[in-house]
């Protein structure tokens, strides 16, 4: 997975909508699948800033996210569904992010009688 870095202030690209973005920490970017795709839209935020004088430039990085994933092998996406595709997933930026995700979701889920296990995994 790819994301966009503003190198001006080391935040990351996030959408917000169709025409609105900003930048945040990691744990907020926006993933690109494809280094190609991330790459045309820092061209495109780049040429977008170039004409007010600023000299901020926009780097493509690789970035390792995180899945939990069931014993169904199926991704996790919110509290309500752990049962979706792995493409639907919810992506953790760190591996203790998605660790402590397992953890306090089982114990919620035994407080009602569900028995659920995780194990993290690398996308």
């Amino acid at each position: 997975m790819y994301v966009i870095e503003n190198t001006a202030n080391g935040r990351y690209y996030r959408k917000l909508g169709v025409e609105t973005h900003q930048y945040t920490d990691i744990k907020h970017a926006t993933p690109f699948s494809k280094w190609k795709k991330a790459k045309q839209k820092a061209d495109i935020l780049h040429a977008a800033i170039s004409p007010i004088g600023e000299q901020i430039n926009f780097e493509v990085k690789q970035h390792k996210f995180y899945v939990l994933k069931n014993k169904n092998d199926k991704g996790y996406m919110n509290q309500v569904s752990w049962n979706v595709p792995k493409e639907e997933a919810k992506l953790f930026a760190t591996e203790e992010d998605a660790k402590r995700e397992s953890i306090d979701l089982a114990t919620a889920m035994a407080r009602v009688g569900v028995e659920l296990s995780f194990k993290v995994e690398e996308i």
